[in-house]
């Protein structure tokens, strides 16, 4: 009895000691295997890791049950299936059965086959590989490269390197100004939030904003500006600081909060010019009368040139067989002090008829007693000019010849005239006829005030109306006030370019002052 009860305490005793160890009498449990493990050498693989050159890109991979697959996807709008496949890689990589990729992967940083396979720990060094994305991509965007262990028991871990590019700030000019048009686009990549792109004339005080067309392409533009002219026709004109015109340099930036991320300067082709603008050319052009006999008659054009004309003939111009005039009375003449320069003046032609001083780009034909302006030369337009520049001295009196063909002409008996100067775009298929003399005037026109005659259009003018005496040198301006303002470059057009000066605006009916006289010189545009 004795002996039971010792042995039955003794097997107490031990379960005792069994519980106090912590073990329930069942066999231990085997620790489960320790999954790979992905990590960047001194970095966050769980945080974007900004691109710079250079960078440190080493990625350590453990796997104490030994790597049995090691794949790679890469996700990046830079390193593109067409793209890799140019060197041989796919966006899929397969670094432990690499296949014909082996020498590609190495050359790039990856290990691959038996430098992976069945090991329980490498290190791979891709800082080349990275910072090559800049050099081909130039956006702000992420580039992934989605990395999966998988070891011999079957435990994977997966991690994605997101490698982050912030795309540097760049602006290029296309060189595509349309100097009719007044446009040019600009590329700016990476404008940063809030910025703008701006330009102006180099030098100029403000900045104009472009306006966004696609992608990262920015249009530079006019704003057009519309008003009505005194005879009530809607006319645009460009806004100050607006388009892009000849003849100017440019500056253009990409701005954020007033202060330029990127600038950049460019130069616009230098324009159009006036044939024989500087009047310094003059010549002789031959008048062949009814019976073909030949007048010289002074021709405010080089020899050879066919732009401007005036209303001088036969019977103001005559000249002995030595070159003497005995006639010399022209409404259109080079001025004999200041060399150079044209001097227009009104003449009273066979001592009874009133004729104003004219010039003007087109023919003058005479026939019977009444002669004829045809307006317009063919012109080669390549740029949309803002305004017309002419320098004039004019003597302007009271009115005291009046037309007998003038329907208004008592109402202007002794008022102050006016000399005139205008300037016409015209997309015109023929040259416009104003015939005026002894015989009753026709086909008067005035392009402030219609938009088109039988011709053809009218796209624009500019318009100088000279009211007073100056006997020093003015230099003016005539700005441009457009009807068409989409209209296409009239280069092309037979006749698209007027200009007018006459020392008496209603000459055409013989209605002006008779001492009136005018000087113009240096026409040139204003871009």
């Amino acid at each position: 009895m004795k002996k039971l009860v010792s042995m039955t305490m003794a097997m107490a005793m031990m379960a005792a000691l069994f519980v106090a160890c912590g073990d329930d009498g069942t066999d231990d449990e085997t620790p489960p295997p320790a999954v790979p493990t992905i990590a960047l050498d001194g970095g966050d693989i769980d945080q974007p890791q900004e691109i710079t050159n250079p960078m440190s890109v080493k990625i350590g991979v453990t796997a104490p049950g030994a790597i049995a697959g090691f794949t790679v996807t890469i996700d990046s709008p830079a390193l593109t299936a067409e793209m890799l496949a140019t060197v041989g890689l796919a966006t899929e990589l397969n670094l432990v059965n690499p296949g014909s990729m082996a020498e590609a992967l190495g050359a790039l940083g990856f290990p691959s086959g038996e430098a992976v396979s069945g090991k329980t720990a490498l290190t791979f060094d891709i800082s080349k590989l990275v910072p090559m994305i800049a050099q081909i991509y130039n956006e702000t965007s992420d580039h992934k490269f989605i990395l999966k262990v998988t070891d011999a028991k079957g435990k994977s871990t997966t991690k994605t390197l997101t490698c982050h590019l912030t795309g540097k700030v760049a602006l290029a000019y296309n060189n595509d100004a349309d100097l009719w048009a007044n446009t040019a686009t600009v590329t700016a990549a990476n404008v940063p939030d809030g910025g703008s792109v701006q330009y102006r004339v180099k030098g100029a005080a403000d900045w104009t904003d472009a306006v966004l067309v696609e992608g990262s392409k920015y249009r530079l533009a006019p704003v057009y500006e519309t008003s009505k002219n005194a005879a009530g026709l809607d006319v645009h004109t460009i806004k100050a600081g607006t388009g892009v015109f000849a003849a100017t340099t440019y500056e253009v930036r990409i701005a954020k909060d007033g202060q330029a991320v990127d600038s950049k300067e460019f130069a616009t082709a230098v324009g159009d010019k006036i044939p024989n603008g500087d009047m310094s050319g003059w010549s002789k052009r031959i008048w062949i009368d009814g019976s073909n006999n030949e007048f010289p008659i002074t021709y405010p054009n080089p020899e050879g040139m066919k732009v401007w004309d005036s209303g001088n003939n036969m019977f103001l111009e005559q000249y002995n067989d030595d070159g003497t005039p005995t006639i010399f009375t022209p409404l259109c003449r080079q001025d004999e002090t200041e060399p150079g320069t044209a001097r227009l003046q009104a003449r009273m032609v066979l001592g009874f008829v009133f004729a104003p001083g004219n010039m003007f780009t087109g023919n003058f034909d005479y026939s019977g007693f009444s002669g004829t302006v045809n307006f317009g030369k063919p012109y080669a337009w390549t740029a949309r000019p803002r305004a017309l520049k002419v320098r004039y001295k004019a003597q302007i009196g009271k009115i005291d010849k009046v037309g007998s063909y003038d329907p208004d002409g008592a109402s202007y008996q002794d008022k102050q005239d006016c000399a005139r100067i205008f300037v016409a775009v015209v997309n015109w298929k023929a040259q416009h006829g104003v015939t005026s003399g002894m015989t009753e005037p026709a086909g008067m026109w005035d392009p402030a005030v219609k938009t088109s005659l039988d011709e053809g259009a009218i796209l624009g003018y500019g318009d100088l109306v000279i009211t007073q005496t100056a006997t020093g040198w003015v230099e003016a301006t005539l700005p441009f006030n457009w009807y068409a303002k989409d209209a296409a470059n009239p280069a092309s057009a037979p006749f698209s370019l007027v200009i007018s000066c006459a020392t008496s605006m209603r000459g055409d009916y013989l209605t002006g002052c008779s001492t009136n006289t005018m000087q113009v010189d240096d026409f040139e545009w204003v871009y």
